[in-house]
């Protein structure tokens, strides 16, 4: 009788362990979908639905892939910031944002582990702004607004570069997209320097801003790269040599000879590309034809 009810106490606590394991697999399996999100869900922010592939494998270290309310990001648990942050603007979209007003709202990402998120603390005091990677005044909904307040789309920027050269490209961004009706444009920061400057001892404060900007009206890309300081310095660079200084390639869709070759690239809304710098639908040899009649009629004219 005892060798029974000894029995039956084994068999109820190996269930109650077995109950526990079985739940214990099922938060662990919970919390691994929660954070193996993927971005196939927010596609329509990438041209051709490819987003960025890293070419420094280094990078891809605790990172984790984000869809919000009309962009899409790539954190990195490392650096407690993003790495990029990706938009398919149109004129409607835009149009739309002109309508609402902003809010700001900055708040830590819940979606991600409170191991490897930044917090506002981190910002307090530090003397850099909470730089947008996705622009505020890209959001068309007060849902995407909210969205790009996020920690997860934010990173320490330089007050000058910020406030005054990011600003600028920005809006030269989204006078693009007017222009030509869509851009798909991707921002992002770089860590170039051997050392990086912290944040409560835990958000590094990259060495550059970026953003890179392709019209498939023209097949064209360039972007804007700026190191993050006061000294309002940028250059307009190719995708190529973007991924040089960053280890990614930003726009793996596009055909070698686009990323090559850095297009004119606007610094204020308003500044027209310059003709030469798109392309033309006559062929080389016509080209050819017009120079030379151009160049007759001035020796005739001389």
């Amino acid at each position: 009788m005892v060798d029974r009810q000894v029995t039956g106490v084994i068999k109820q606590k190996s269930n109650v362990k077995s109950r526990i394991v079985v739940m214990l697999i099922s938060l662990i399996t919970s919390i691994s979908v929660v954070y193996a999100e993927d971005l196939s869900a927010c596609s329509g922010s990438f041209y051709g639905g490819i987003y960025p592939e890293f070419i420094n494998n280094r990078l891809s270290q605790k990172t984790q892939p984000l869809c919000m309310d009309g962009f899409a990001v790539m954190y990195s648990g490392v650096s407690r910031t993003p790495l990029w942050s990706a938009e398919y603007l149109t004129r409607d979209r835009l149009n739309q944002a002109k309508e609402i007003d902003r809010e700001d709202s900055f708040h830590e990402e819940s979606r991600l582990p409170k191991s490897a998120r930044a917090s506002l603390d981190d910002y307090s005091g530090s003397g850099y702004d909470r730089g947008h990677l996705a622009p505020n005044a890209d959001m068309a909904t007060r849902s995407q607004q909210y969205d790009s307040f996020s920690l997860a789309n934010i990173a320490p920027q330089s007050p000058r570069n910020n406030r005054y050269i990011w600003r600028n490209v920005e809006s030269a961004t989204r006078y693009l997209t007017q222009q030509y009706g869509e851009v798909y444009t991707l921002t992002g920061v770089a860590f170039t320097d051997k050392t990086a400057k912290q944040l409560g001892g835990q958000v590094l404060v990259p060495s550059h801003f970026f953003k890179a900007v392709y019209i498939p009206a023209i097949n064209q890309a360039g972007v804007y790269y700026a190191p993050n300081d006061e000294s309002e310095r940028i250059d307009i660079i190719s995708i190529d040599e973007l991924a040089i200084q960053t280890g990614i390639d930003v726009l793996p869709m596009l055909d070698y000879q686009v990323k090559s070759q850095a297009m004119a690239l606007p610094l204020k809304a308003g500044e027209d590309i310059e003709e030469s710098q798109l392309p033309s639908d006559e062929p080389v040899w016509m080209l050819f034809v017009w120079a030379l009649i151009d160049w007759l009629v001035a020796q005739l004219q001389a």
